[in-house]
């Protein structure tokens, strides 16, 4: 383990990084973008991202996105991650998603105190999981430190990480009216992974369940929620850019370009074989010989492109507001939620079109349309994204009645 980093030593970004420094990482996904599809394949098979997939993404730098300038990473903020994870989702949606989850869990990982992200980061930048849905363990005081139980099912990236976070009740007052809810940073070697992510989507993902039993570990491992995602450091005039950003809505915000880029890809391959495929049934030698069918891929590029913008406003106004120490308007993170939800809904629709469009030929097993429509329907779906508590999340904040969800 290094010598641990004095605070004169720790360096403090203001800004995020620089429209040209996200376009040079974007251009190297594309170089290894033939990897990534190649393996994808495979991602898919066996429901985990293969070695090949992990370590073109290392060749690529982009792991280290979120990590703080510190401890070597890029420190980036919500738009470096929407392009580059959107460009990661054009070969591999699932790649993406890893991607996302990794770089987000690091993001949260950020809030923990400066002697732990000391260990943490003693060899520089990690790749990491996290849960932070609903409570599914326990942390109890055990001596100088914790004991650790819990169950955490969907973790995404658990497989390839170096330490994962897990939410959960703090017990460290029994009489309380009520348990604080928490949360704990483990190394990968403390807890176990079952197996249990069977889906038709996003398969490659690894999302399965993390698990320690009577785990023990020191104080500083558990902070509480609203230490991890509340806005403290969002005012703080000496944190760092990294630790400024609000947790969920940049979490949110970037897990949803995973199917954008998916959507990108699925529009391309049908109109790319659209001048090879007849319409059937018809007299139409070449599907661009239809003017419906020209007029319907029109529509459903629009379709993806409006998705697009809808995220790029909320990643743009995220970086802008961890650049200054004022938070962001709970409004205003509960407008780009129902954007974000919309994104996700638009794009379900637009790669339903281009199924329709493209024919039957769609749903075959190894088309690669097919498994671009399971992976943005599946994602999608996810509970941080999903319209409908979005579209609701908004509507509090137009009339003013009590939030659905205290997390924005």
């Amino acid at each position: 383990m290094s010598a641990v980093i004095s605070t004169e030593d720790r360096i403090t970004v203001h800004r995020p990084p620089s429209a040209e420094q996200t376009a040079s990482l974007v251009e190297r996904v594309h170089q290894i973008g033939p990897v990534l599809r190649e393996y994808a394949i495979a991602a898919d098979r066996n429901r985990l991202l293969p070695r090949e997939s992990v370590e073109a993404l290392e060749s690529a730098d982009v792991w280290r996105i979120s990590a703080l300038k510190r401890y070597g990473g890029h420190e980036g903020g919500a738009s470096m991650l929407l392009e580059v994870a959107r460009a990661v989702g054009y070969y591999d949606p699932a790649a993406a998603w890893c991607l996302v989850i990794s770089n987000g869990s690091v993001m949260l990982a950020n809030r923990f105190g400066d002697d732990l992200l000391d260990e943490v980061f003693a060899n520089g930048p990690i790749k990491a999981a996290s849960i932070f849905a609903q409570p599914q363990g326990t942390a109890t005081p055990h001596g100088d430190g914790w004991q650790i139980t819990g169950k955490w099912p969907f973790a995404s990236n658990s497989g390839n990480s170096d330490w994962a976070l897990g939410i959960l009740f703090i017990k460290d007052n029994e009489s309380a009216p009520s348990q604080q809810i928490g949360f704990v940073l483990m190394r990968r070697d403390e807890f176990e992974i079952q197996d249990t992510w069977f889906t038709i989507g996003m398969r490659g993902s690894g999302s399965n369940t993390m698990v320690a039993e009577n785990l023990w570990v020191p104080k500083n491992r558990v902070i509480t929620f609203e230490q991890l995602m509340g806005n403290g450091p969002e005012q703080d005039p000496h944190a760092t850019f990294g630790r400024r950003l609000t947790p969920h809505l940049t979490m949110s915000t970037t897990i949803q370009s995973t199917a954008l880029g998916a959507a990108y890809a699925a529009l391309d391959y049908t109109t790319d074989l659209s001048a090879k495929r007849p319409v059937t049934y018809t007299h139409y030698k070449k599907q661009v010989d239809s003017g419906a069918f020209v007029q319907n891929l029109g529509a459903a590029s629009i379709k993806v492109d409006g998705a697009r913008l809808l995220l790029e406003r909320a990643a743009a106004e995220i970086d802008a507001v961890a650049a200054g120490t004022i938070p962001m308007p709970l409004e205003r993170r509960a407008r780009h939620r129902a954007g974000i939800g919309h994104a996700g809904h638009v794009l379900v629709d637009a790669v339903n079109d281009l199924c329709w469009l493209h024919g039957t030929a769609a749903f075959a097993e190894n088309s690669l349309l097919g498994r671009m429509w399971r992976d943005i329907n599946t994602g999608t779906r996810h509970a941080s994204i999903a319209a409908p508590m979005g579209y609701e999340l908004h509507g509090n904040g137009m009339t003013g009645t009590t939030y659905i969800s205290t997390k924005l």
